[in-house]
């Protein structure tokens, strides 16, 4: 008698070539289209479309939509202060520093980190209810950029560039104002020269700290 191997008639399953990129490569592409789409335009249909995802493929790094927005704005979080850290890195000092804290923020508007602009600021637009999650994480974010600024300051107050009696957290909301304010008005209107002609409020914010070194 002769026996027979059976074998399998199961397919087995095919992993699109984007697909093999995992996590990392998904949410790179995520946070591309959130940026460009904001909250309510962004839906798992898009991703998968700009990614060759399957919506399975997205459905098991994330559990819903929403799961997703929040991590991709924490990864944003992270991409952002990576590039002010990496244009800022030449800085000699903590007054170079906060000097040129507007100058690069108007690169960053315009670097393509994010496709869409500043992402934060887009989706502030949709995150209308104070209550939530995502305006929390907006919220949240916006906290982090102003104790980065802050901590420039304090670092300045040890070194002796900065009066020990300015509020540093007080100047990390003015710069971060000044910032946000400069970044809307570009999205309304297109000039990107904003953010040079609001660069005398900068640096009139980093002389009001400044030390006052006596001459003889």
């Amino acid at each position: 008698m002769t026996s027979t191997t059976m074998t399998s008639t199961v397919a087995p399953a095919v992993i699109r070539p984007q697909e093999r990129g995992g996590r990392a490569s998904l949410v790179t592409e995520a946070v591309q289209l959130l940026s460009c789409e904001g909250i309510h335009g962004m839906s798992i249909g898009k991703l998968a479309d700009r990614t060759g995802y399957s919506k399975g493929g997205i459905m098991a790094h994330f559990t819903s939509k929403r799961e997703m927005v929040l991590a991709l704005v924490e990864e944003s979080v992270a991409m952002a202060r990576t590039y002010f850290r990496g244009q800022l890195k030449d800085a000699t000092s903590p007054t170079d520093r906060l000097s040129r804290t507007l100058r690069t923020y108007g690169e960053y508007w315009t670097s393509g980190l994010f496709e869409g602009g500043c992402l934060f600021l887009n989706l502030a637009v949709d995150a209308v209810d104070p209550t939530d999650e995502v305006a929390m994480a907006l919220r949240n974010a916006a906290r982090v950029f102003i104790s980065d600024f802050a901590n420039v300051v304090r670092i300045g107050q040890a070194t002796g560039e900065f009066s020990t009696t300015a509020d540093a957290d007080d100047i990390g909301e003015k710069l971060m104002s000044l910032c946000v304010g400069c970044g809307w008005t570009y999205r309304m209107t297109g000039d990107s020269e904003i953010f040079e002609r609001m660069q005398p409020a900068v640096d009139q914010i980093v002389q009001g700290i400044s030390r006052r070194v006596a001459t003889n």
